[in-house]
């Protein structure tokens, strides 16, 4: 039990520190950014501790607020829920499974952009999922 109020305490105290900050980034589908990453619960991908940060594929913008992501990997995996591509000559997978929408507040640096190639194939992968 104990350990479980710690976890809630971290979660909600990062949540707070993130609210509080009133900076925005601009971005646009294709984009890929590095996001702040925090603890999850139950089912969700854990995103490890303290301020860990992944990168991601800006998916689909919504409005300046809120997105759909994709996290992506440094890990190569082979299904259907992911997608493998070669970033700046770095192989990457896109892990289709963790898409959710999230707030613009969690972006922090432009990593880079994908090319529009790989793009339409992971729309087209969550399509076929859906």
């Amino acid at each position: 039990m104990e350990k479980t109020k710690e976890l809630y305490n971290d979660w909600n105290e990062q949540k707070v520190y993130i609210e509080l900050q009133n900076i925005r980034t601009f971005f646009k589908e294709r984009d890929i950014f590095y996001l702040r990453a925090w603890k999850n619960v139950w089912f969700e991908q854990n995103w490890k501790w303290g301020n860990f940060s992944r990168p991601f594929l800006v998916l689909k913008k919504f409005n300046n607020e809120t997105f759909w992501w994709v996290p992506l990997s440094s890990k190569t995996k082979e299904w259907k829920y992911y997608h493998n591509f070669i970033l700046n000559n770095i192989p990457q997978t896109a892990i289709i499974s963790q898409m959710r929408l999230i707030d613009s507040k969690r972006i922090l640096d432009k990593i880079w952009m994908i090319d529009k190639i790989n793009y339409d194939l992971i729309k087209q992968k969550i399509k076929n999922l859906l």
